[in-house]
């Protein structure tokens, strides 16, 4: 039996492309949302679940950063996808772009795409939908309705492409990993992420742990903050960085670390991900 992935759907989502990516042989599982693809991995109805976390325009997809962050997650990343994301502006057939009224999308993809909508449908409101597939759907049911979603998505559901490439800035890519019960055994090409808080009323104590890290040479790859939701002016801090956990070097780097932080989980260490063929 393949594995089973648990992703955002409906079919055409950017996240089931990025599932493919990731295992072309697994079953797909499409669901409403990033938060019910974890569940059903931590509840072992999918081996994993694949969700989107951050984007090269609009930075941090918030909900799957909270997934991993809640106390009672019981997933870690063992994987991760990168791929390049082409917006399309698409809808029912003979439509006139300039007396559209809305335009539906995933509301990461409409927040990419504001310049170029402004300037190809200015009278349309951005309405939010759960996925740019789910956006498409709406779309084509919808009198004078466009829709942001993927070539593939287009040909999906035989929605009429309008534009091509209506990204506001060029190079847009988005991030995927994927989250299992369990992080991936080590293959000398890895990462690990980590969240971490500081003792907020301590000077230079976000300085000191990334001095750890730094001390030892070990590449940080992504540093960002978020609000911990509990006390005003407290972060999260989640951090990415070469190697694996197990890796003697990170290993000396997570245990420094743990001494000196409020508190420090590792969200998981898994393969990076490079450009496939």
């Amino acid at each position: 039996m393949g594995l089973r992935l648990a992703h955002l759907g409906p079919r055409g989502t950017y996240t089931e492309a990025a599932a493919v990516a990731y295992d072309p042989t697994a079953e797909l599982i499409p669901l409403a949302s990033f938060t019910a693809a974890v569940e059903a991995a931590e509840a072992g109805a999918a081996d994993a679940a694949v969700c989107a976390v951050e984007n090269s325009i609009e930075g941090p997809v918030h909900e799957t950063r909270d997934l991993l962050l809640r106390d009672d997650s019981r997933v870690q990343i063992c994987g991760e996808v990168v791929l390049p994301i082409r917006h399309v502006l698409v809808g029912a057939s003979g439509l006139d772009l300039t007396h559209a009224s809305v335009v539906y999308s995933h509301p990461q993809a409409l927040a990419q795409c504001q310049r170029h909508l402004a300037a190809l449908a200015p009278h349309a409101r951005a309405a939010a939908a759960l996925s740019t597939a789910a956006a498409i759907e709406s779309a084509l049911n919808e009198p004078g309705a466009l829709a942001i979603g993927s070539h593939v998505a287009a040909d999906l559901y035989g929605a009429t492409i309008y534009a091509d490439d209506i990204a506001d800035e060029p190079g847009n890519e988005t991030r995927f990993v994927v989250l299992a019960r369990e992080d991936a055994a080590h293959t000398g090409d890895d990462k690990t992420s980590i969240a971490f808080t500081t003792h907020h009323d301590r000077p230079g104590s976000l300085v000191e742990v990334l001095n750890i890290f730094a001390s030892r040479g070990l590449n940080l790859t992504r540093v960002e903050s978020r609000p911990t939701r509990r006390a005003l002016g407290t972060y999260v801090f989640l951090v990415d960085m070469h190697g694996h956990r197990t890796d003697q070097t990170v290993a000396e780097g997570l245990d420094a670390a743990l001494a000196v932080t409020l508190w420090l989980r590792v969200l998981g260490s898994y393969p990076r991900w490079t450009k496939r063929a």
